[in-house]
């Protein structure tokens, strides 16, 4: 091998080197995004439903305004109602497609409302973050410590068009709540079609905001 080859050699090993490296930092610096983007939502549910607690202030009806104010800007709702929707989505006109947006984002909060209307000083510790292979969703391990139970989830995260990271799904001791919402809006869809469906759903979130 000639000073030149051996030299270029060389040089495409080191340049394959440094693009693994930069590689691997923009990975672990998109998981380390996307686990702090939880810790902070989730930091400032926490902290404020302490405050409800304490006041004794604590109702769905409070935990939805909370939930409304830092979780809800934070959650890719398109990309959660079409998922939620899955086959069914190619079954609803566009016109009707905001609307499904709105009333599923309802039915999201309302579910953890309802999860939340519990809470009992529970400690939340936000664990590893991991990426998918293609690098678009990212999910972080949260770990719920009361006095007597401790449960595991798994918050899920999109990147968006933007960039940033956006939630649309967690599973709690294994349990997805975009895929529970699938079960149920399918079955809603065989039994009362589109617009039966969207119907539904707008009763029932009126009717949570009416307890």
């Amino acid at each position: 091998m000639t000073i030149k080859q051996f030299s270029y050699t060389n040089l495409t090993f080191v340049l394959v080197i440094t693009m693994a490296l930069l590689i691997s930092t923009r990975v672990f610096a998109s998981a380390d995004t996307a686990k702090e983007k939880v810790k902070t939502v989730f930091g400032q549910v926490e902290k404020s439903l302490v405050m409800l607690k304490q006041t004794q202030g604590l109702t769905k009806a409070s935990i939805r305004e909370v939930l409304t104010e830092f979780l809800l800007p934070e959650v890719e709702t398109r990309y959660f109602t079409y998922k939620v929707l899955n086959k069914n989505l190619t079954k609803v006109p566009e016109v009707l497609r905001d609307a499904f947006v709105t009333e599923l984002s309802l039915q999201l909060i309302n579910t953890y409302s309802s999860l939340l209307n519990k809470y009992n000083n529970e400690e939340l510790h936000i664990g590893q973050s991991s990426l998918s292979p293609s690098g678009k969703i990212a999910m972080v391990d949260i770990t719920v410590i009361g006095k007597t139970k401790t449960n595991k989830a798994v918050v899920k995260l999109v990147q968006s068009n933007d960039q940033a990271w956006r939630f649309f799904d967690i599973e709690v001791e294994g349990i997805s709540l975009l895929q529970t919402k699938q079960g149920e809006i399918n079955a809603s869809f065989n039994r009362l079609g589109v617009d039966g469906t969207l119907l539904h759903l707008k009763n029932i979130n009126q009717r949570v905001v009416e307890e």
